[in-house]
Protein backbone atom coordinates (compact mmCIF):
# COMPACT_ATOMS: atom_id res chain seq x y z
CA UNK A 1 0.00 0.00 0.00
CA UNK A 2 2.69 1.95 0.82
CA UNK A 3 4.58 1.62 -2.49
CA UNK A 4 1.00 2.45 -4.24
CA UNK A 5 0.81 5.60 -2.48
CA UNK A 6 4.31 7.04 -3.74
CA UNK A 7 3.76 5.88 -7.25
CA UNK A 8 0.39 7.43 -7.31
CA UNK A 9 2.71 10.95 -5.18
CA UNK A 10 5.55 10.43 -8.18
CA UNK A 11 3.21 10.32 -10.76
CA UNK A 12 1.25 13.54 -9.94
CA UNK A 13 4.84 15.32 -9.21
CA UNK A 14 6.05 14.36 -12.99
CA UNK A 15 3.33 14.95 -14.41
CA UNK A 16 2.34 18.21 -12.85
CA UNK A 17 5.55 19.60 -13.98
CA UNK A 18 5.26 18.22 -17.66
CA UNK A 19 1.67 20.24 -17.30
CA UNK A 20 3.25 23.24 -16.08
CA UNK A 21 6.35 23.58 -18.46
CA UNK A 22 3.55 23.22 -21.24
CA UNK A 23 1.29 25.79 -19.92
CA UNK A 24 3.74 27.58 -19.07
CA UNK A 25 5.02 27.49 -23.02
CA UNK A 26 1.50 29.13 -24.00
CA UNK A 27 1.36 31.85 -20.84
CA UNK A 28 4.64 33.37 -21.58
CA UNK A 29 3.95 33.60 -25.68
CA UNK A 30 0.53 35.12 -24.51
CA UNK A 31 2.38 37.48 -22.60
CA UNK A 32 4.76 38.24 -25.46
CA UNK A 33 2.07 38.80 -27.91
CA UNK A 34 0.14 41.13 -25.19
CA UNK A 35 -2.70 39.05 -25.08
CA UNK A 36 -4.59 38.65 -21.92
CA UNK A 37 -4.34 35.64 -19.80
CA UNK A 38 -7.38 35.34 -17.45
CA UNK A 39 -6.32 31.95 -15.82
CA UNK A 40 -3.65 29.42 -15.81
CA UNK A 41 -4.55 26.50 -14.15
CA UNK A 42 -2.79 23.09 -12.82
CA UNK A 43 -5.67 20.63 -13.27
CA UNK A 44 -9.22 20.59 -14.05
CA UNK A 45 -12.43 20.86 -11.84
CA UNK A 46 -13.12 22.77 -8.71
CA UNK A 47 -10.35 24.70 -7.52
CA UNK A 48 -8.25 23.41 -4.45
CA UNK A 49 -6.13 26.71 -4.19
CA UNK A 50 -6.10 29.89 -6.55
CA UNK A 51 -4.50 33.26 -6.18
CA UNK A 52 -4.93 36.28 -8.51
CA UNK A 53 -1.87 38.24 -9.57
CA UNK A 54 -1.94 40.91 -11.76
CA UNK A 55 -4.55 40.79 -14.15
CA UNK A 56 -4.36 36.77 -13.93
CA UNK A 57 -5.84 33.68 -11.76
CA UNK A 58 -3.14 31.37 -11.14
CA UNK A 59 -4.92 27.78 -9.63
CA UNK A 60 -4.68 24.93 -8.19
CA UNK A 61 -7.32 22.63 -9.52
CA UNK A 62 -8.73 19.02 -8.04
CA UNK A 63 -8.17 16.33 -10.85
CA UNK A 64 -4.40 16.51 -11.54
CA UNK A 65 -4.99 15.09 -15.23
CA UNK A 66 -4.24 18.25 -17.39
CA UNK A 67 -4.14 22.13 -17.58
CA UNK A 68 -5.08 24.87 -18.96
CA UNK A 69 -4.51 28.80 -19.98
CA UNK A 70 -7.54 30.85 -20.78
CA UNK A 71 -6.91 33.37 -22.75
CA UNK A 72 -8.88 37.08 -23.21
CA UNK A 73 -11.24 36.41 -26.59
CA UNK A 74 -10.42 32.54 -26.91
CA UNK A 75 -13.81 31.64 -28.13
CA UNK A 76 -14.86 33.17 -31.32
CA UNK A 77 -18.49 34.10 -29.91
CA UNK A 78 -16.97 35.60 -26.74
CA UNK A 79 -17.88 39.21 -26.69
CA UNK A 80 -14.79 41.61 -26.95
CA UNK A 81 -14.19 45.34 -25.38
CA UNK A 82 -10.72 45.01 -26.14
CA UNK A 83 -9.35 43.35 -29.61
CA UNK A 84 -5.70 44.30 -28.74
CA UNK A 85 -5.67 42.22 -25.77
CA UNK A 86 -7.54 39.28 -27.44
CA UNK A 87 -6.19 35.95 -28.78
CA UNK A 88 -8.59 35.63 -31.66
CA UNK A 89 -8.11 39.45 -32.58
CA UNK A 90 -4.52 38.77 -32.91
CA UNK A 91 -3.29 37.89 -36.25
CA UNK A 92 -2.70 34.05 -37.45
CA UNK A 93 0.68 34.36 -37.20
CA UNK A 94 0.48 35.58 -33.77
CA UNK A 95 -1.81 32.90 -32.72
CA UNK A 96 0.54 30.10 -34.58
CA UNK A 97 3.57 30.65 -31.86
CA UNK A 98 1.24 30.54 -28.63
CA UNK A 99 -0.47 27.40 -29.40
CA UNK A 100 2.55 25.89 -30.84
CA UNK A 101 4.66 26.72 -27.96
CA UNK A 102 2.80 24.41 -24.89
CA UNK A 103 4.23 21.65 -27.46
CA UNK A 104 7.65 23.23 -28.12
CA UNK A 105 8.27 23.56 -24.43
CA UNK A 106 7.88 20.22 -24.07
CA UNK A 107 10.25 19.29 -26.59
CA UNK A 108 12.59 21.94 -25.12
CA UNK A 109 12.57 20.00 -21.10
CA UNK A 110 12.72 17.14 -22.78
CA UNK A 111 16.42 18.27 -24.27
CA UNK A 112 17.10 19.91 -21.01
CA UNK A 113 16.35 16.83 -18.71
CA UNK A 114 18.70 14.20 -20.84
CA UNK A 115 21.30 16.79 -21.04
CA UNK A 116 21.08 17.47 -17.03
CA UNK A 117 21.95 13.48 -16.57
CA UNK A 118 24.46 13.19 -19.22
CA UNK A 119 26.33 16.31 -17.44
CA UNK A 120 26.05 14.93 -13.88
CA UNK A 121 27.06 12.03 -15.34
CA UNK A 122 25.55 8.23 -16.03
CA UNK A 123 26.51 5.29 -14.80
CA UNK A 124 28.79 2.80 -17.54
CA UNK A 125 29.98 -0.70 -17.38
CA UNK A 126 33.97 -1.08 -17.31
CA UNK A 127 33.66 -4.71 -16.94
CA UNK A 128 31.13 -7.48 -16.88
CA UNK A 129 30.60 -10.70 -14.86
CA UNK A 130 29.26 -13.72 -16.85
CA UNK A 131 27.48 -16.73 -16.14
CA UNK A 132 28.34 -19.72 -18.49
CA UNK A 133 25.71 -21.73 -19.35
CA UNK A 134 26.19 -25.27 -19.56
CA UNK A 135 26.94 -26.53 -22.29
CA UNK A 136 27.78 -23.69 -24.30
CA UNK A 137 31.12 -22.60 -26.14
CA UNK A 138 32.09 -20.48 -23.57
CA UNK A 139 31.99 -23.42 -20.84
CA UNK A 140 33.91 -25.83 -23.29
CA UNK A 141 36.47 -23.04 -23.66
CA UNK A 142 37.75 -22.37 -20.00
CA UNK A 143 35.31 -19.58 -19.21
CA UNK A 144 34.02 -19.86 -15.93
CA UNK A 145 30.55 -18.75 -13.92
CA UNK A 146 31.49 -15.38 -12.40
CA UNK A 147 34.38 -14.70 -14.30
CA UNK A 148 35.12 -11.19 -14.91
CA UNK A 149 35.88 -10.06 -18.16
CA UNK A 150 38.22 -7.31 -18.47
CA UNK A 151 38.96 -6.96 -21.68
CA UNK A 152 38.48 -8.82 -25.00
CA UNK A 153 40.30 -7.92 -28.40
CA UNK A 154 42.65 -5.57 -26.97
CA UNK A 155 40.08 -3.21 -25.34
CA UNK A 156 40.52 -2.51 -21.76
CA UNK A 157 36.66 -1.71 -21.36
CA UNK A 158 33.76 -3.41 -21.14
CA UNK A 159 30.14 -3.02 -21.59
CA UNK A 160 27.86 -5.46 -22.70
CA UNK A 161 26.32 -4.03 -25.75
CA UNK A 162 29.39 -3.53 -27.82
CA UNK A 163 30.62 -7.23 -26.44
CA UNK A 164 27.76 -9.04 -27.53
CA UNK A 165 28.32 -6.69 -31.35
CA UNK A 166 32.03 -7.60 -31.32
CA UNK A 167 31.04 -11.66 -30.77
CA UNK A 168 28.02 -11.64 -33.58
CA UNK A 169 30.66 -9.21 -35.79
CA UNK A 170 33.07 -12.55 -35.42
CA UNK A 171 31.33 -14.37 -37.99
CA UNK A 172 33.05 -17.31 -35.80
CA UNK A 173 36.60 -16.39 -36.00
CA UNK A 174 37.86 -16.97 -32.15
CA UNK A 175 37.84 -13.82 -29.55
CA UNK A 176 40.29 -13.47 -26.97
CA UNK A 177 39.34 -12.69 -23.41
CA UNK A 178 41.15 -11.20 -20.54
CA UNK A 179 39.30 -12.89 -17.25
CA UNK A 180 39.96 -12.05 -13.64
CA UNK A 181 39.37 -15.03 -11.97
CA UNK A 182 39.69 -14.42 -8.08
CA UNK A 183 43.05 -13.25 -7.89
CA UNK A 184 44.68 -14.41 -11.31
CA UNK A 185 44.28 -12.86 -14.74
CA UNK A 186 43.97 -15.26 -17.40
CA UNK A 187 43.29 -15.31 -21.55
CA UNK A 188 41.07 -17.41 -22.98
CA UNK A 189 40.54 -18.00 -26.64
CA UNK A 190 36.81 -18.48 -27.34
CA UNK A 191 35.31 -19.18 -31.05
CA UNK A 192 31.43 -18.05 -31.09
CA UNK A 193 29.11 -20.58 -32.58
CA UNK A 194 26.51 -19.52 -34.92
CA UNK A 195 22.82 -19.54 -32.76
CA UNK A 196 20.16 -21.61 -34.57
CA UNK A 197 17.14 -20.04 -33.71
CA UNK A 198 18.62 -16.69 -33.96
CA UNK A 199 21.73 -17.05 -36.96
CA UNK A 200 23.57 -14.80 -34.56
CA UNK A 201 26.83 -15.92 -33.11
CA UNK A 202 27.04 -16.13 -29.43
CA UNK A 203 29.56 -17.88 -26.90
CA UNK A 204 26.57 -18.83 -24.20
CA UNK A 205 27.04 -16.41 -21.41
CA UNK A 206 24.62 -13.94 -19.21
CA UNK A 207 25.98 -10.73 -18.86
CA UNK A 208 25.95 -8.33 -15.72
CA UNK A 209 27.70 -5.35 -14.89
CA UNK A 210 31.06 -5.78 -12.73
CA UNK A 211 31.96 -2.34 -12.24
CA UNK A 212 30.58 0.48 -13.39
CA UNK A 213 31.88 4.78 -13.97
CA UNK A 214 30.06 7.69 -13.83
CA UNK A 215 30.69 9.49 -17.73
CA UNK A 216 30.31 13.05 -17.54
CA UNK A 217 29.40 15.64 -20.70
CA UNK A 218 30.77 18.71 -20.17
CA UNK A 219 27.28 20.89 -20.38
CA UNK A 220 27.37 21.92 -24.49
CA UNK A 221 28.12 18.43 -25.62
CA UNK A 222 25.40 16.87 -22.82
CA UNK A 223 22.98 19.83 -24.85
CA UNK A 224 23.96 17.98 -27.97
CA UNK A 225 22.90 14.78 -26.77
CA UNK A 226 19.60 15.57 -25.45
CA UNK A 227 18.66 17.09 -28.63
CA UNK A 228 20.04 13.46 -30.17
CA UNK A 229 18.47 11.34 -27.67
CA UNK A 230 15.14 13.66 -28.32
CA UNK A 231 14.97 13.27 -31.71
CA UNK A 232 15.38 9.38 -31.92
CA UNK A 233 12.39 9.18 -29.49
CA UNK A 234 10.53 11.34 -31.41
CA UNK A 235 11.14 9.64 -34.36
CA UNK A 236 10.88 5.95 -32.84
CA UNK A 237 7.52 7.22 -31.57
CA UNK A 238 6.06 8.12 -35.34
CA UNK A 239 7.39 4.73 -36.02
CA UNK A 240 5.09 3.15 -33.18
CA UNK A 241 1.94 5.48 -34.33
CA UNK A 242 2.79 3.95 -37.71
CA UNK A 243 2.61 0.35 -36.67
CA UNK A 244 -0.41 1.22 -34.07
CA UNK A 245 -2.26 2.50 -37.02
CA UNK A 246 -1.50 -0.25 -40.17
CA UNK A 247 -2.16 -2.63 -37.54
CA UNK A 248 1.67 -3.47 -37.23
CA UNK A 249 0.94 -3.55 -33.19
CA UNK A 250 -1.44 -3.93 -31.40
CA UNK A 251 -2.88 -0.71 -29.95
CA UNK A 252 -3.46 -2.46 -26.49
CA UNK A 253 0.07 -3.00 -26.27
CA UNK A 254 1.46 0.51 -26.71
CA UNK A 255 -1.32 2.82 -25.34
CA UNK A 256 -1.12 3.23 -21.49
CA UNK A 257 -3.79 5.40 -18.87
CA UNK A 258 -2.64 6.98 -15.79
CA UNK A 259 -2.52 3.92 -14.02
CA UNK A 260 -0.31 2.66 -16.20
CA UNK A 261 1.94 5.64 -16.30
CA UNK A 262 2.11 5.92 -12.67
CA UNK A 263 3.20 2.51 -12.54
CA UNK A 264 6.00 2.32 -14.86
CA UNK A 265 7.55 5.32 -13.10
CA UNK A 266 7.48 3.17 -10.25
CA UNK A 267 9.41 0.94 -11.81
CA UNK A 268 11.71 3.12 -12.95
CA UNK A 269 12.29 4.57 -9.47
CA UNK A 270 13.43 1.18 -8.52
CA UNK A 271 16.48 1.62 -10.75
CA UNK A 272 17.25 5.33 -9.42
CA UNK A 273 16.18 8.70 -10.10
CA UNK A 274 18.04 9.10 -13.33
CA UNK A 275 15.66 6.39 -14.91
CA UNK A 276 13.24 8.44 -12.97
CA UNK A 277 14.03 11.98 -15.14
CA UNK A 278 14.88 9.77 -18.28
CA UNK A 279 11.30 8.49 -17.96
CA UNK A 280 9.75 11.93 -17.68
CA UNK A 281 11.69 13.08 -20.31
CA UNK A 282 10.19 10.30 -22.87
CA UNK A 283 6.78 11.38 -21.43
CA UNK A 284 7.09 15.24 -22.43
CA UNK A 285 8.27 14.03 -25.76
CA UNK A 286 5.46 11.61 -26.08
CA UNK A 287 2.62 15.34 -24.79
CA UNK A 288 4.26 17.30 -27.27
CA UNK A 289 3.55 14.44 -30.15
CA UNK A 290 -0.06 13.55 -28.92
CA UNK A 291 -0.58 17.71 -28.51
CA UNK A 292 0.53 18.03 -31.87
CA UNK A 293 -1.85 15.44 -33.83
CA UNK A 294 -4.64 17.36 -35.87
CA UNK A 295 -7.38 16.49 -33.54
CA UNK A 296 -9.21 19.53 -32.75
CA UNK A 297 -9.44 20.08 -28.94
CA UNK A 298 -5.67 19.78 -28.95
CA UNK A 299 -3.02 22.15 -30.27
CA UNK A 300 -2.25 20.23 -33.62
CA UNK A 301 -6.23 20.58 -34.10
CA UNK A 302 -6.24 24.52 -33.75
CA UNK A 303 -2.56 24.60 -35.85
CA UNK A 304 -4.61 22.71 -38.26
CA UNK A 305 -7.28 25.55 -38.15
CA UNK A 306 -4.91 28.28 -38.65
CA UNK A 307 -3.18 25.98 -41.61
CA UNK A 308 -6.61 26.25 -43.17
CA UNK A 309 -7.28 30.42 -42.07
CA UNK A 310 -4.05 30.81 -44.27
CA UNK A 311 -4.83 28.69 -47.28
CA UNK A 312 -8.44 30.33 -47.58
CA UNK A 313 -7.71 33.80 -46.63
CA UNK A 314 -10.43 33.80 -43.77
CA UNK A 315 -10.62 31.28 -40.92
CA UNK A 316 -13.46 28.34 -40.92
CA UNK A 317 -17.15 29.28 -40.27
CA UNK A 318 -18.09 28.72 -36.25
CA UNK A 319 -20.50 26.08 -36.86
CA UNK A 320 -17.83 24.44 -38.82
CA UNK A 321 -15.45 25.03 -35.70
CA UNK A 322 -18.13 23.45 -33.45
CA UNK A 323 -18.58 20.61 -35.43
CA UNK A 324 -14.37 19.65 -35.72
CA UNK A 325 -14.68 20.62 -31.52
CA UNK A 326 -17.60 17.68 -30.66
CA UNK A 327 -15.90 15.15 -32.97
CA UNK A 328 -12.28 16.00 -31.54
CA UNK A 329 -13.76 15.61 -27.97
CA UNK A 330 -15.46 12.24 -28.90
CA UNK A 331 -12.32 11.01 -30.28
CA UNK A 332 -10.36 12.34 -27.59
CA UNK A 333 -12.75 10.60 -24.78
CA UNK A 334 -13.04 7.31 -26.82
CA UNK A 335 -8.76 7.19 -26.35
CA UNK A 336 -8.93 8.18 -23.20
CA UNK A 337 -11.79 5.34 -22.10
CA UNK A 338 -9.26 2.68 -24.08
CA UNK A 339 -6.20 3.35 -22.12
CA UNK A 340 -7.97 3.34 -19.03
CA UNK A 341 -9.54 0.01 -19.80
CA UNK A 342 -6.20 -1.11 -20.71
CA UNK A 343 -4.95 -0.03 -17.62
CA UNK A 344 -7.68 -2.13 -16.06
CA UNK A 345 -6.65 -4.82 -18.00
CA UNK A 346 -3.53 -4.78 -17.46
CA UNK A 347 -3.58 -5.01 -14.07
CA UNK A 348 -6.05 -8.02 -13.52
CA UNK A 349 -3.58 -9.84 -16.03
CA UNK A 350 -0.66 -9.69 -14.09
CA UNK A 351 -2.68 -10.73 -10.93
Amino acid sequence: MAAFFDNVVLFIIVLGALIFVHELGHFLFAKRARVKVERFSLGFGPALWRRTWGETEYRLSAIPLGGYVKMYGEQPDEEVVDPERSFQHQSVWQRIPIVAAGPGFNFIFAILLIAFIHTVGIPVETSVQIEALEGSVAASSGLLTDDIIVGYAGKSVVRSHELQAHIEASEGSPVEFHVQRGEDLVNLMVAPQKDAESGKFRIGVKLRPASLTLERSNPIVALGQGVAWTWQITHLSFVGFGKIITGSIAASESLAGPIGIAREIGRQADYGWRNVIFFTAAISISLAIINLLPIPVLDGGHLMFFAIEIVNGAPLSLRKREIAQQVGILIILSLMIFAFYNDISNLFMQK
